[in-house]
C-alpha cells in the first residue's frame, strides 16, 4: 500500500500518518526530512520525536535525499515526514543559491519510486499548497510549484490519498484501513 497524506501547517497530518503506519506493520522506518537549522526547527523536531515515541519507529535522518532510507529493512513500512522540507532542502542551498526546480522535481520522483520499490508500504506526508495563490517571492512560488507538482504525480500513482483538515482525515482516493 502506498499512501499520500496532505494538509496545511499544523493540520495534524503527521499524527494521522503515524497512526496509519502503526496499523500497517510492526517494522517501521521514519524518514525525518527537517534540517535542524535553528531554535524553531529544533522545537518542531523534538515535538515530532515525542509524538512518535513508543510507536516503534527506527528513525533515519534524510534532509537532502531519500536514498539513505533505501538501505534499511524493506519488509515493513516507511513514513517520510515531510515532502515540503525535502523540497525546500533540495531547492535552497545553505549559501542562498537555488537549484533548478524541474531537476529537483525529477530527482525526488525517482527517489520516491526507488523508496516505493524498497518497502512493502510507503506513507508520504505532503503539504497542501497553492490555495493561498501567489506569493511575493519567486523562491516561495518555485517551492509551491514543485511541491504541488510532486503531490499531483504521487497522488496519481499511489493507492490512497488523504487530506487532513483541522485534525480530521478526509479521504480523497482509495479506501482507508
Amino acid at each position: 500500500m502506498r499512501a499520500l497524506v496532505v494538509g496545511g501547517s499544523g493540520s495534524g497530518k503527521s499524527a494521522y500518518a503515524e497512526r496509519l503506519v502503526a496499523r500497517l506493520s510492526p517494522h517501521r522506518t521514519y524518514v525525518a526530512t527537517m534540517r535542524d537549522d535553528g531554535p524553531e526547527a529544533s522545537e518542531r523536531i523534538l515535538r515530532h520525536r515525542s509524538q512518535r515515541a513508543g510507536l516503534g519507529f527506527i528513525t533515519v535522518e534524510c534532509p537532502d535525499s531519500l536514498m539513505a532510507a533505501c538501505q534499511g529493512s524493506t519488509d515493513g513500512v516507511v513514513l517520510v515526514d515531510d515532502l515540503g522540507n525535502l523540497v525546500a532542502n533540495a531547492l535552497f542551498a545553505p549559501d542562498g543559491t537555488m537549484a533548478d526546480a524541474q531537476t529537483v522535481l525529477e530527482r525526488l520522483l525517482r527517489e520516491i519510486d526507488t523508496l516505493s520499490q524498497s518497502y512493502q508500504h510507503v506513507v508520504l506526508v505532503g503539504n497542501e499548497v497553492g490555495a493561498e495563490g501567489r506569493y511575493p517571492y519567486a523562491e516561495t512560488n518555485a517551492w509551491v510549484r514543485v511541491i504541488g507538482a510532486l503531490n499531483c504525480r504521487i497522488a496519481a500513482s499511489f493507492d490512497e490519498v488523504t487530506e487532513v483538515v483541522s485534525g480530521i482525515a478526509c479521504p480523497v482516493k482509495g479506501v482507508l484501513a
